[in-house]
């Protein structure tokens, strides 16, 4: 059962040291998946890394950074310095509670006020705090080479995205208008002009080739992935010594 779900005396017996929380975002994801579909894919993951590693679950967070997708409805943002303070007070609100770590699952690749929020947390608080940021985004090219996918185009609503979303909600998915486009840019042109400037679509990638299997098996390997990234990263800050003046 998720965290959240349980009474606050069930949490307390259970006193775990792990705080998750993922993130997620609403915004347009191509004309064949939910405005959803990364509070969903966020959501999933949290559910099968809570199950890994007993961490204490928060809800995902379906509203963040997505200026990048402005032109069409249904698209919602906050702003960055919102999005910082937000996600500052969360998790300091765990921090006053006991909890030691806190790993987010990052399921939307436009919150690029991101590792600043985690550098500074971790400049302030270790070792007292630990905090670690998982981008979902990194684990495409993996999961291609592991023969998962058969594309490695994918950013935004290709064939990862549509095989997760086929997987956790089929019914949100309409396969006939499944589109592959890849824009001719760099990731980093998001900056410069939303996706539609580069995809009529919204699309970054081949969701053709989507099938549920592959998002099974995307989302079992993705919560591995992420568990085995987190326990190295707050194994690398645990290892650290005073250095000066400073535990950062």
């Amino acid at each position: 059962m998720e965290s959240f779900k349980l009474s606050a005396d069930a949490i307390v017996a259970q006193d775990p040291e792990l705080a998750i929380l993922p993130v997620g975002s609403l915004e347009q994801h191509g004309p064949h998946l939910p405005i959803m579909t990364d509070w969903a894919i966020a959501t999933e993951l949290g559910r099968r890394v809570a199950g890994l590693t007993g961490g204490f679950l928060l809800p995902a967070l379906p509203i963040s950074t997505c200026r990048e997708h402005m032109g069409k409805k249904g698209s919602v943002w906050m702003e960055p310095p919102t999005f910082y303070q937000m996600m500052n007070d969360i998790i300091l609100s765990l921090k006053v509670q006991g909890f030691k770590r806190v790993v987010i699952l990052q399921c939307h690749g436009g919150i690029f006020i991101m590792p600043p929020l985690v550098r500074d947390l971790n400049a302030k608080y270790n070792p007292d705090l630990m905090v670690v940021n998982i981008d979902a985004c990194i684990f495409f090219d993996r999961l291609y080479k592991e023969g998962i996918y058969e594309t490695n185009t994918e950013l935004h609503a290709g064939e990862g995205e549509t095989s997760m979303m086929l997987a956790i909600a089929p019914e949100t998915v309409d396969m006939s208008k499944a589109v592959d486009e890849v824009p001719n840019i760099p990731r980093s042109y998001l900056s410069y002009g939303s996706i539609f400037r580069g995809s009529a679509s919204g699309v970054w990638g081949e969701s053709k080739c989507a099938t549920a299997e592959k998002g099974e098996k995307a989302l079992t390997r993705s919560a591995e992935m992420t568990v085995e990234e987190m326990e190295k990263a707050f194994a690398y800050m645990e290892a650290k010594k005073p250095f000066g003046y400073s535990n950062f």
